[in-house]
């Protein structure tokens, strides 16, 4: 699988890219590797530019920008949080499948996590410019490759594939605001403390 190829099939082509998937051995180390890892740099990444370099602008005109070393701690702390976020949603699929008459299959699962993430990497790029974070909203394409997939990777009866998705947003949303509050009080929360007192 080349990471390209899969991105532009899975975002223009999701059903027939889930056909694919499904076939596909289930290997959740490679799956990480190959292209969960390098994916999940793109908001990093983009996230550290935007508040070290490009910066905030205040309503007074002023910019103002995080200081390098505490961000770029936040930011390997949140991209370590979102990688094992992939695997703590995938068993969080896996415990819910039966009730929604879906295979519970941890492997499985994982695949449908981590390919349903391709739009929330890649609108990522957005963190670049902190005031373009709005388009990060994109990333609720997410939810419908997350209800494709159910049925083909999982073979989720189609009748109880609205009710799996939002018991999976639901219980993700929760989760990722733990991880958030993790992340934002142990460094963030500090960090623009100093900042607001400069």
């Amino acid at each position: 699988m080349k990471i390209i190829e899969r991105i532009k099939e899975i975002i223009m082509k999701p059903k027939a890219a889930w056909k694919v998937i499904k076939d596909e051995p289930s290997d959740i180390k490679a799956l990480y590797l190959n292209y969960a890892a390098p994916l999940a740099l793109i908001p990093a990444v983009c996230s550290l530019i935007g508040m070290t370099i490009v910066g905030i602008r205040m309503p007074a005109g002023e910019v103002m920008r995080s200081p390098f070393v505490p961000t770029l701690i936040g930011s390997a702390i949140g991209y370590g949080l979102s990688l094992l976020g992939l695997i703590i949603g995938a068993w969080i699929v896996k415990l819910l499948a039966p009730t929604f008459n879906s295979k519970a299959d941890l492997a499985d699962a994982f695949k449908v996590v981590v390919y349903s993430m391709t739009p929330v990497w890649l609108v990522g790029i957005f963190s670049l410019v902190p005031g373009l974070g709005i388009l990060g909203i994109l990333g609720l394409y997410a939810i419908y490759l997350l209800a494709l997939g159910f049925p083909v990777v999982l073979n989720t009866p189609e009748n109880k594939v609205v009710w799996f998705t939002i018991s999976i947003i639901l219980v993700s949303m929760v989760v990722n605001f733990i991880l958030s509050a993790i992340v934002f009080g142990a460094l963030y929360g500090p960090m623009y403390m100093q900042m607001m007192a400069v």
